[in-house]
């Protein structure tokens, strides 16, 4: 795994927005924006800033061999292999998902019911296919 992808899925995981990432370490949005496509490989005390405030050893951001372990939902964002308007609305829905089984509002049977009726759609969806 590479630099700019250790950075990027770090700073999402701290829940930072990158432009307060980048006032935190105290560099340009630009500088960030430049170390997140890969263009530029932070230096010196930029990247121990950014180590230190991503609670990370900056040998594991530079050293390409070593990855972060990433949860389902980090392979799913990180490792897409479409590029669609229908992979921006299942990215949204993931949000939306998360937000439904967070709240309080609805028991946690109905959370259960819920995710049945999800989990059936998909499966539903995927015996057509295999019989069409």
């Amino acid at each position: 795994m590479q630099l700019h992808q250790k950075l990027e899925l770090l700073i999402k995981r701290k829940g930072y927005k990158k432009s307060e990432f980048a006032e935190k370490v105290g560099i340009t949005y630009r500088a960030l924006a430049n170390y997140l496509s890969g263009e530029r490989i932070p230096k010196g005390s930029v990247l121990d800033k950014l180590a230190a405030e991503l609670d990370v050893d900056k040998s594991f951001l530079l050293d390409d061999n070593m990855s972060l372990v990433m949860n389902s939902e980090e392979r799913f964002i990180y490792g897409s292999e479409s590029d669609s308007a229908q992979l921006q609305r299942a990215f949204d829905s993931l949000s939306e998902f998360r937000d439904i089984i967070k709240s309080k509002e609805l028991s946690d049977n109905d959370k259960r019911s819920f995710f049945a009726c999800l989990a059936e759609i998909y499966f539903s969806e995927m015996n057509k296919d295999e019989t069409d």
